[in-house]
């Protein structure tokens, strides 16, 4: 195999780790918390807790299999060594080209509507320039491409301590909106939890894509399948205690019918404007663009 390398390995462990973190928070926690809220109520957290749970069975399948096969297009490859049949290996290729397509077009034009909280432009225009801007980062290079994904994290991971903090003490002070902890034995309720779970999935979805650039990773078969689940227990811990926070500083009801969520908690909790969650939401968008179109290439 080291005969046919031809990508430089360059991504250490918190580089790919950050990257597939960048992934997975994403744009999804700052808007589908109130999404969750809307069918769990006041139980969100447990949803988000249940649908870390299904998301783990995905992940160490995932770091098991990048760690015996640490070959880039993960999903094609372990289709091959599967089934051993070249064209199935070539359909789930496009498909993930596919996913990473819609989802890079989603996000931006997700964007637009951050970005006209800011400016007034025309929507062709802005996503024109971002999908230019995000494609020449891409060309780049994978370190310089990885180290942006980087930074975006971090700014994003700071998006959301900044709503701990400014909503910590209600981690452990009920001053707030009192929560039960345990749900009651009722249908309705377990149901909505259930439903809440399959909407947080989606907060979930991303560690797969770590796999996508595993010929570029030092020491793949170690960095590869620590990463994936790294990233998905710093997700877990962080999307619990922000889902907690969430709806002891906003009642429920109000929680599901907010827009922007985390910036309406940052703003509850803090009594100030949430000018900068709001721009944290935009650096959320724009990485998971950017990570999508690595991701494809």
């Amino acid at each position: 195999m080291n005969d046919r390398e031809s990508l430089r390995r360059s991504l250490s462990l918190p580089l790919i780790t950050f990257y597939g973190l960048g992934t997975i928070i994403g744009a999804g926690i700052y808007v589908l918390i109130g999404e969750v809220t809307a069918q769990a109520g006041q139980f969100a957290p447990l949803s988000f807790l249940f649908a870390s749970l299904l998301a783990g069975f995905s992940a160490f399948s995932y770091a098991e299999l990048s760690a015996r096969f640490p070959l880039s297009a993960g999903e094609a490859i372990y289709m091959q060594r599967a089934f051993g049949k070249i064209a199935l290996a070539r359909l789930m290729g496009l498909l993930i080209v596919l996913i990473g397509l819609v989802s890079t077009a989603t996000l931006v034009n997700g964007f637009v509507g951050y970005f006209a909280v800011f400016a007034q432009w025309p929507a062709w225009l802005v996503m024109a320039l971002l999908v230019l801007f995000l494609g020449g980062v891409a060309c780049w290079g994978i370190t310089q491409s990885a180290l942006a994904a980087a930074l975006t994290t971090c700014i994003e991971i700071g998006g959301l301590l900044l709503v701990l903090w400014a909503g910590g003490d209600r981690l452990i002070d009920t001053g707030g909106v009192e929560i039960a902890w345990l749900p009651p034995m009722e249908q309705v309720v377990w149901v909505g939890i259930f439903a809440g779970a399959f909407v947080a999935f989606y907060a979930f979805i991303g560690f797969e894509d770590i796999v996508n650039v595993a010929e570029e990773v030092k020491s793949p078969t170690r960095n590869l399948p620590l990463a994936v689940l790294l990233s998905l227990a710093i997700a877990t811990a962080l999307y619990f205690l922000v889902s907690v926070v969430a709806i002891r500083v906003v009642a429920p009801a109000e929680l599901a019918q907010s827009a922007a969520p985390l910036a309406l908690v940052y703003q509850r909790a803090s009594g100030q404007e949430p000018f900068f969650v709001a721009f944290i939401g935009i650096a959320a968008v724009v990485n998971g663009a950017l990570i999508q179109i690595i991701m494809a290439s």
